[in-house]
């Protein structure tokens, strides 16, 4: 009489265990990326808001801009324009995907503030 053997299932559980540690760290450094996308969309929305104050204010809106801007982010685009009642600033930075010294891409975020002009200066005007 033969007798059938079962499949051998030995390494089957090593396999598997590799799978799911490479699908943990995929995920874990997707979120990473979105979180680190998430903070320069934060930084740029900040930069265009402190601008456009500083602009408001008769500052030097572009310095302002500039220190708002980290290292890290390569500010590309910085325009104002100033009307009777507010004042606009907005700010274009690139922010850089992928591992600590190995970019993959470069991500471009946009973003416009608006902020009244006050009183006294547009009594100057």
């Amino acid at each position: 009489m033969t007798r059938h053997r079962e499949p051998d299932e030995r390494g089957q559980a090593a396999v598997e265990l590799v799978g799911v540690v490479f699908l943990t760290v995929l995920v874990a450094l997707l979120a990473i990326q979105g979180i680190t996308v998430a903070q320069a969309a934060s930084i740029t929305q900040e930069a265009a808001r402190n601008g456009a104050r500083a602009l408001s204010q008769g500052q030097d809106w572009r310095a302002v801009v500039q220190r708002q801007v980290p290292d890290g982010l390569d500010l590309k685009v910085a325009r104002a324009d100033l009307d009777r009642h507010t004042a606009h600033v907005r700010v274009t930075v690139s922010a850089p995907l992928g591992l600590a010294g190995l970019d993959i891409t470069d991500v471009t975020i946009t973003r416009t503030a608006d902020f009244p002009v006050e009183q006294r200066r547009r009594a100057e005007d």
